[in-house]
């Protein structure tokens, strides 16, 4: 990977792997143009509301396992945090015991369509923050001392770390822990309180769910004792014997039930906007201005998160495209023109040192004309992305309902119980 931070690559062809950032020196600076890009600027405020003890500390110790792996020791639970701005917070605790290979593969293809079903969500005329964490359990290469569980991925908000963690995932063994799993996420990850905030975990796998030292009745009564809504997603028939264990888990919740093939492989609908989308997927790329010590990193992830999308074929190039018109689709951490535009960053605070080598020597002026023409140009493909997104939707959708297809899958199982919660919870949800 080059060590230039603008992102310059060739058009993508539907399904081919994506090119690398190149080393184009840019010394004509656009000046006369100026363009916020429509989106919303998220700070995060910590308050001093605390977590409820580990419903763990009181549970009988789990049989303990020669690890084949140290497992990172976990944190004590955090504070939650108070925030004004609305955020939906989405905890994804997935089963990877050795028969979920398939439940891992929808996990990683379906996460962009999760999110574009989310985008022009409101709540009172304001965009909220989308964050994502990841937990896997059941798998015997984890700590038995732990219940074979991890979390992966705590909250994040730069849906790039989501989708690297998901593609770190391989399956073996395992006993499933669910109560464990439920209590230790809810326990953990910080937890955002105040008004405009949906708290949602989805714990998907197989097997029994009463299995492990914590009784999954106790761990869901304190989730919704903290308004945290849980669904259980069962692979599997929903007649299976194993099945009503995840219907009670539910029930108790006040959550859904749903019962999904996990084994299903997504048939693409090809449509006359994929190969458009997937070429501006990847020009607005180039709109990527990496900056301080995780920018090359970030910049590196995003070709690599590209790259794997590309390996499952084109409608996975074009559901991640579309994800990069979306406001959810945030890269403030090491993207410059995310960060100005969120105001987390003050262009004469910029450490020119973390720049690209061709933009280090410019002033403020220069530096912020140089942003504000990778703003327009930002905004001028996500217009057109946006556009292309709802022509092929209604195609797409036109031709799934004269197939008479209604897949089982991992998606439409989340789409739809997030879509009902999210409107329960005074959120406004784009419908076209």
């Amino acid at each position: 990977m080059s060590s230039s931070g603008d992102a310059h690559g060739d058009p993508l062809n539907p399904t081919p792997r994506v090119r690398e950032p190149g080393r184009a020196i840019e010394t004509v600076l656009l000046a006369s143009t100026a363009c916020l890009l429509a989106a919303v600027a998220w700070p995060i405020f910590v308050g001093a509301s605390a977590t409820p003890p580990s419903i763990e500390q009181a549970a009988v110790a789990a049989p303990v396992d020669e690890p084949s792996q140290v497992e990172i020791a976990t944190p004590p639970p955090t504070l939650a945090a108070t925030t004004t701005g609305p955020v939906i917070q989405i905890a994804l605790l997935l089963d990877t015991s050795s028969s979920m290979d398939g439940l891992l593969d929808q996990a990683r293809t379906q996460l962009w369509r999760v999110v574009n079903t989310l985008d022009g969500a409101t709540y009172q005329g304001e965009q909220p923050r989308l964050e994502i964490a990841l937990y896997e359990y059941g798998n015997d290469t984890l700590n038995g001392e732990s219940g074979w569980i991890r979390r992966v991925q705590p909250f994040s908000s730069e849906l790039n770390n989501v989708s690297e963690a998901l593609f770190s995932l391989t399956t073996n063994g395992g006993r499933e822990h669910a109560g464990q799993v439920i209590g230790r996420s809810i326990d953990e990850l910080e937890w955002r309180v105040g008004e405009g905030t949906l708290r949602v975990v989805y714990i998907a796998g197989n097997e029994a769910f009463e299995q492990g030292p914590v009784p999954f009745r106790q761990a869901i009564s304190n989730a919704k004792e903290q308004g945290i809504v849980v669904n259980t997603v069962y692979c599997g028939g929903a007649d299976d014997s194993d099945a009503a264990g995840w219907r009670d888990g539910a029930t108790v919740s006040g959550g859904r039930f749903l019962s999904i093939n996990h084994n299903h492989v997504a048939v693409h609908i090809a449509a006359p906007q994929d190969a458009e989308l997937a070429r501006l997927g990847q020009e607005i790329n180039e709109t990527y201005i990496r900056y301080g010590a995780d920018g090359q990193r970030g910049l590196d992830n995003l070709v690599e998160q590209d790259n794997n999308m590309a390996d499952y074929g084109v409608g996975g190039v074009v559901e991640r495209s579309v994800s990069k018109c979306s406001g959810m689709y945030r890269n403030d951490s090491w993207d410059l023109v995310d960060a100005i535009d969120a105001k987390s960053l003050r262009i004469q605070d910029v450490d020119r040192s973390g720049l690209p080598e061709p933009l280090q020597g410019l002033d403020d002026d220069e530096l912020r004309a140089h942003v504000a023409a990778k703003q327009q140009l930002r905004t001028s493909l996500q217009q057109r992305i946006a556009e292309l997104a709802k022509l092929r939707e209604a195609h797409v959708t036109a031709e799934r309902a004269r197939m008479s297809e209604n897949p089982d899958s991992l998606d439409s199982a989340i789409i739809g119980a997030i879509h009902e919660q999210a409107t329960a919870a005074g959120f406004t949800l784009d419908q076209s």
